[in-house]
């Protein structure tokens, strides 16, 4: 997959670093799955699929106008290798990944369908003390009550982004994430954010991420995935279903698979509830995006 890059202007005039050449890459697919919870979707953007979000200390502007192209604002090529290609998986052929997962269990008509279906999704890589907290907060939650409790809480710790969105009302969208040294000399803060029962879990996971108890970073692909899973468990709150999310979201450990309500019941209904993520390989993760995305739209339609 040879990438394309050039500069222009977009629909009204402003600067954009144009990336073509990604094949089947669905930049709403990818960011409107569960993934992640920084990004929102501009209502009166230039284009039908536009985001604006936080990684890091960096705020991005980014569009989709066409199959395989994206449109990242303000941005230079320099800025795109050294984080964006990286954040955003462009650096995969997601095609080849595609077939290896139906290659796994070759007969399934579901699974064909759901990949087919979710073809365009990528799994993003994430940092992953921002994945630690942000899946602890995702605990018997919705999306929308996610995303609103994490950009309280960014407003309330992290630091303005040097650009940042147009008319930013202190909503927190163009806020840094905290640190975990940021949590702990102002844990009150969280009941500001209204985290409720999870305020002891992010607590905790602030105070052994702080101290070294657990090197997150040593726990990313190709450290072993028990291993790694293990560890997170060793922290309040996180168990099974979080401790995949963070591994695949953030670790590049492809082969997690998240079970959430939502699995679960895809399972239930299309795999006649036995569904052995192991058969699926080193990219069962994939599969579980494919499989989840497949569900949740179904159902809504």
């Amino acid at each position: 997959m040879e990438k394309i890059f050039c500069y222009g202007n977009t629909k009204k005039g402003k600067k954009a670093l144009f990336v073509s050449g990604l094949g089947d890459y669905s930049l709403s697919d990818t960011l409107e799955c569960g993934q992640c919870f920084r990004f929102d979707l501009v209502d009166e953007g230039e284009y039908e699929c536009e985001y604006t979000g936080v990684v890091g200390n960096s705020f991005l502007r980014i569009a989709q106008r066409e199959k395989g192209e994206l449109i990242f604002y303000d941005t230079d090529k320099e800025q795109f290798d050294s984080l964006w290609e990286k954040y955003f998986s462009l650096d995969t052929d997601w095609k080849s990944v595609k077939a290896d997962v139906l290659s796994a269990l070759p007969d399934n008509a579901v699974l064909k369908e759901a990949a087919e279906a979710g073809k365009g999704i990528a799994i993003l890589r994430q940092d992953m003390w921002e994945a630690l907290f942000s899946f602890i907060i995702s605990q018997n939650n919705n999306i929308p009550r996610i995303k609103k409790i994490i950009r309280q809480i960014c407003f309330l710790y992290g630091k303005k982004c040097e650009s940042f969105c147009e008319n930013c009302d202190g909503c927190g969208k163009c806020y840094s994430f905290p640190t975990p040294e940021d949590i702990l000399a102002a844990p009150d803060k969280l009941n500001e954010a209204k985290v409720g029962f999870r305020y002891r879990y992010l607590l905790d996971a602030a105070e052994k991420v702080a101290s070294g108890e657990i090197d997150l970073e040593k726990l990313k692909y190709p450290t072993d995935f028990e291993y790694a899973k293990s560890e997170l468990c060793k922290i309040c709150g996180v168990g099974d279903k979080v401790s995949a999310c963070i591994l695949l979201f953030a670790g590049n450990h492809l082969n997690a698979f998240p079970v959430d309500v939502w699995m679960r019941r895809a399972i239930d209904e299309y795999f006649d509830g036995d569904l052995d993520y192991k058969k699926l390989g080193n990219y069962a993760g994939v599969a579980q995006q494919y499989i989840f995305h497949y569900i949740r739209n179904k159902q809504n339609k």
